[in-house]
């Protein structure tokens, strides 16, 4: 990139450019290529806007959202995490934070892989980054009321919030207690705790990196398997974070998200499994 003043400018913006859209596309390579393409379309352009930031944020948005658009199903990959970022402090501005790697942005990131993209350019941009609905209404081509109705349906999601209908909030408090439960017995090496949970045919998917996917089936040898990993679990923490209509278990070592299970259960029992890891 030559050096000029606007090059220079760009630059200045561009740790900022990438926070805003990795939490759009969840890769770091994906939000390289949505930066350098911003960086082509503003150096094409070469606008004199007084306020260059605002408008680079429109225009990598822009390019995040037909990104998402465009893909035809969630991806399988596991999420990237950004390098080289420090946990930020609490008190810290809304950018800073945004750009901090730690275990509760990686299970935000997990939860805004289940929104649409819309509902996912409103909550960025406005509940993280901080812009009005005035400036992300024309992003998603809503009217105001619009876009301020699909941030508030996307921080529901980010926040839990409890189904209206009784019976699907019944369905999912359930869920919650089955993978509670299961954490608990899992930890605890509790044998018994896990086939009581346990579907007689239960699948259990492990991700062995290189070596593939290894197959467990049975409850007997499930909860074995399970069991046996109370040995190591002193060495973890575990975030149990909302995925579309299930639960999922984040393991997390020094302060780094290192493998996710996921859950699928009907009526109080699990019938399947898989983990994935994440390094």
């Amino acid at each position: 990139m030559q050096s000029t003043p606007l090059a220079e400018e760009f630059e200045s913006h561009r740790r900022y450019l990438m926070a805003v859209a990795y939490r759009m596309l969840g890769s770091h390579a994906d939000a390289e290529d949505a930066v350098q393409e911003a960086w082509l379309r503003v150096a094409k352009a070469a606008p004199e806007a007084d306020d260059l930031r605002g408008w680079l944020t429109r225009v990598v948005s822009r390019i995040c959202l037909d990104q998402l658009r465009s893909r035809t199903r969630r991806r399988e990959n596991p999420l990237d995490l950004l390098p080289d970022v420090e946990r930020a402090p609490d008190d810290a501005d809304p950018i800073t934070r945004a750009e901090s790697a730690d275990r509760v942005g990686y299970a935000l990131m997990l939860v805004l892989e289940q929104l649409n993209p819309d509902e996912r350019l409103a909550y960025v941009l406005h509940d993280v980054f901080g812009l009005s609905f005035e400036e992300v209404a024309p992003l998603v081509d809503r009217a105001v009321p619009a876009a301020r109705k699909l941030a508030s349906r996307a921080r529901d999601r980010v926040r839990g919030a409890a189904p209206s209908d009784p019976q699907q909030a019944a369905t999912r408090e359930q869920r919650r207690r089955v993978v509670d439960a299961f954490l608990a017995a899992a930890r605890g090496g509790d044998l018994a705790g896990l086939l009581a949970l346990l579907h007689p045919e239960v699948e259990f998917r492990q991700d062995q990196g290189a070596d593939g996917i290894r197959i467990i089936r049975g409850a007997d040898r499930v909860a074995s398997s399970a069991a046996a990993y109370h040995r190591y679990a002193k060495d973890f923490d575990f975030e149990i974070v909302e995925l579309g209509d299930g639960f999922a278990v984040v393991a997390i070592e020094d302060g780094i998200p290192s493998s996710i299970l996921f859950f699928t259960s009907e009526g109080g029992t699990i019938i399947a499994m898989e983990t994935r890891e994440l390094d």
